[in-house]
């Protein structure tokens, strides 16, 4: 008999593949628990999630017991429209990465394991600000698990290949073993999903650097005939400004994401705050976005964006595009 699970219970199954601590596990499988169909279909899955729960409730109670307390560092605030991660092998130019296109401090040497701690800085594109998130280098013996604990809770993972090297198609072979053994799934493909609920896929881009070192071009093709077909690779060089300055839009894009602006009846609208939501979001989404009761509650919306549009009102379902406007009657 088929589960039948609604898209509440796989919303709710994304953010327990997300979660980061005991207590946000526990909270998403209780309402997951909730929400589930409950039918011969689900026996099988509500046991399993009955059983994952339990195993939850004895981890925080043992965290409660030491104290309750986490590392600092595992945790790094989301600010602006998106936060990205930079993962790599030692010296693969993390931190020239979030030097170059950020105020943020952070140090860049030419020796191993220079960043000990998360480093955040924002990337400005046009009207937005993309958080960008540099980590200790990704390696089997010197890594963190707090590391992996904020990669988990990313939007995007920056995979940051080092194209000096050789075969450079084995640092993500390396990473992507790590990453599997603290249950994270890099993939290229937003659409990817796993049977197993402590797995987490994480969307990812390769940025490939230092393009213009010697033999870069033959680690660049080496590269994109393994892993071509699976990722979007961006090849780069901080020395020479190789397709830098392209960046910001490349990760915007990568973020699946979209601007809209909101104005009121007889006003310009406001270009300055653009509210960010999903690519496929609706002008409920944006309502619901703008306060929680108006998605359910506006009589109707008037929207400016493509040529298409010029005031025309459209119904909730209506699906928004980046630097679509809206007007929203209440």
């Amino acid at each position: 008999m088929p589960a039948n699970l609604t898209p509440q219970y796989h919303k709710a199954e994304q953010r327990y593949k997300a979660a980061a601590t005991p207590e946000e596990k526990v909270e998403t499988l209780e309402e997951m628990l909730a929400i589930i169909p409950k039918h011969k279909g689900t026996d099988h899955l509500r046991g399993d999630l009955r059983k994952r729960l339990s195993q939850h409730k004895k981890e925080l109670q043992q965290s409660k017991k030491k104290g309750g307390k986490t590392s600092q560092l595992d945790h790094v605030d989301k600010e602006g429209a998106g936060q990205v991660t930079l993962a790599g092998v030692p010296n693969s130019g993390k931190s020239s990465i979030l030097a170059t296109h950020t105020a943020a401090n952070v140090q860049v040497a030419d020796y191993p394991f220079s960043t000990l701690k998360p480093v955040a800085g924002m990337l400005a594109y046009e009207d937005i600000q993309i958080q960008l998130v540099d980590l200790p280098p990704i390696t089997p013996d010197y890594t963190e698990s707090w590391t992996y604990n904020i990669i988990r809770t990313a939007d995007l993972v920056l995979l940051v290949v080092d194209l000096a090297l050789p075969q450079p198609e084995e640092q993500v072979l390396e990473v992507s073993a790590l990453f599997e053994e603290h249950n994270l799934l890099l993939t290229g493909d937003r659409q990817t999903t796993t049977p197993n609920l402590s797995v987490a896929p994480k969307y990812s881009v390769i940025l490939a650097t230092k393009q213009d070192a010697p033999g870069a071009a033959d680690g660049l093709g080496s590269l994109s005939e393994a892993y071509g077909d699976e990722f979007k690779i961006f090849p780069t060089s901080i020395m020479s400004d190789h397709d830098s300055d392209g960046l910001p839009l490349k990760l915007f894009q990568a973020l699946d994401i979209v601007r809209v602006y909101t104005k009121a009846p007889g006003k310009k609208p406001d270009m300055e705050r653009p509210y960010i939501l999903p690519v496929g979001s609706t002008v409920q989404d944006v309502a619901a976005e703008i306060h929680r009761d108006l998605g359910e509650s506006f009589r109707f919306a008037k929207i400016w964006g493509s040529e298409k549009y010029d005031g025309q009102q459209v119904k909730r379902d209506h699906v928004v595009v980046d630097r679509d406007v809206l007007e929203i009657h209440a």
